[in-house]
């Protein structure tokens, strides 16, 4: 059933859309929660300037993949049985 679900094209679409949507909300939340409104200075000085976005984008991508295939999958296997 894991190979099944994991070589599915259904499966990896569902991935990519759960992970793009865990990326922008969480960004959005963490940035709310943060700076406590929408304050683009503060957020590109800390997260974006000396080399810094790269480890912010990776650890974003990183997380919206896992978020992604481990919600996929569950999604897929419940439909399944």
């Amino acid at each position: 059933m894991f190979k099944s679900i994991i070589t599915s094209k259904k499966y990896w679409i569902s991935v990519l859309l759960l992970g793009i949507v865990f990326i922008l909300l969480f960004s959005l939340i963490e940035h709310f929660m943060e700076y406590g409104g929408l304050i683009f200075t503060a957020f590109k000085e800390e997260k974006l300037a000396n080399g810094h976005w790269i480890r912010y984008l990776l650890s974003r991508l990183v997380g919206g993949f896992v978020y992604g295939a481990i919600m996929a999958y569950y999604f897929e296997l419940r439909k399944r049985k």
